[in-house]
């Protein structure tokens, strides 16, 4: 009987803390990384901050940049994201919420490729093929739909897991070395994505 008792006051102790966590006036700070297209040792960190305007109702911004420069000894490569946006959190209980986000996201990429050439050179010869950095970028319209659940640690320290729903609309720009154009495409569709939060609440 004690150990029922005991039990039963440590659910209660955790739902009570839960529930603190998403009172009207708490700030949430978080990090966010979609484990479902990454590597673990290439996570894609999202930081977001919200505010709850009412119990179990939050809203804030999610800000992501980032950039990675690949240094080879006869050229460079530049990678970036930058991604801007707005969220909208429920609680639907204590501990499961559903979330809602909008956001503008740019992602460019290089690669070093061969570039085809055509034509003759000044003495007849056919022109030889180089090699030359490409970009290639993607910019999209974000809406994404989520479903996740706040296990409570430490008071004020949350781990997230959750999955969600993307809906995508934008452009696609790819460097065509055979033709050397750029070519542009439509980007539509939705992706369905696994990944895991780490979040403040105070």
């Amino acid at each position: 009987m004690k150990k029922i008792i005991l039990s039963l006051a440590a659910v209660l102790a955790f739902a009570l803390t839960s529930d603190a966590q998403t009172r009207k006036g708490t700030v949430l700070l978080g990090a966010g990384s979609q484990l479902s297209d990454s590597e673990w040792t290439t996570l894609a960190i999202t930081p977001k901050v919200g505010y709850f305007v009412q119990d179990g109702i939050a809203i804030g911004a999610l800000i992501n940049f980032q950039s990675e420069n690949v240094d080879k000894k006869a050229y460079e490569l530049n990678n970036s994201t930058a991604e801007i946006g707005v969220f909208s959190r429920y609680y639907v209980s204590n501990n499961l919420f559903a979330e809602v986000a909008l956001s503008n996201k740019s992602v460019s990429t290089e690669s070093w490729e061969t570039i085809s050439q055509s034509g003759f050179d000044n003495q007849g010869n056919p022109l030889e093929d180089t090699e030359e950095v490409v970009e290639n970028s993607d910019k999209t319209l974000n809406f994404k739909l989520g479903l996740g659940y706040t296990i409570v640690w430490r008071e004020h320290f949350a781990v997230e897991p959750y999955m969600n729903l993307v809906f995508m609309n934008g452009e696609s720009k790819e460097y065509n070395s055979a033709d050397r154009i750029v070519e542009s495409h439509d980007l539509k569709g939705a992706d369905f994505n696994l990944g895991v939060s780490f979040s403040l609440f105070f």
